[in-house]
């Protein structure tokens, strides 16, 4: 991920070096950590929550995941880098259906980081065939 360019473009209102690298952080922990935390950034409706139940699961490593979302311009420069995180880094909507739950979603990611059952991925296969075999 290059993140560098979008906080540069999204950011050019903020003046704080700080708080430019407190919403580079932010993203980059947050994607660091898996698909599921960084689509729960994306699309969450409370950023402020997120944030702070983040910092206090990771407060015995003394990580700083603060962003001065109480300041209106560091806010509006915030919401629209995660909006063009999503529109590079999610365009085929993926992230937002493991966000929503979406069951193919769950499997593919528990697929890919190795995180899955091998009985509820015979269940999810015989699902899918069923449905396919429904298709045609």
């Amino acid at each position: 991920m290059k993140i560098e360019p979008i906080i540069y473009e999204t950011t050019r209102g903020i003046y704080s070096v700080e708080d430019k690298l407190s919403i580079a952080s932010l993203i980059l922990f947050c994607w660091k950590l898996g698909n599921k935390r960084f689509c729960e950034l994306l699309y969450t409706n409370n950023h402020e929550k997120f944030i702070s139940d983040l910092s206090e699961e990771y407060s015995k490593y003394e990580i700083d995941l603060s962003v001065k979302l109480a300041d209106k311009q560091i806010k509006n420069c915030f919401e629209k880098t995660i909006q063009k995180v999503i529109e590079k880094y999610d365009a085929d909507g993926y992230l937002k259906a493991l966000y929503q739950r979406d069951e193919f979603a769950l499997v593919i990611d528990q697929i890919v980081n190795y995180h899955f059952d091998k009985m509820e991925i015979k269940k999810f296969t015989k699902n899918v065939s069923k449905q396919l075999a429904l298709m045609f």
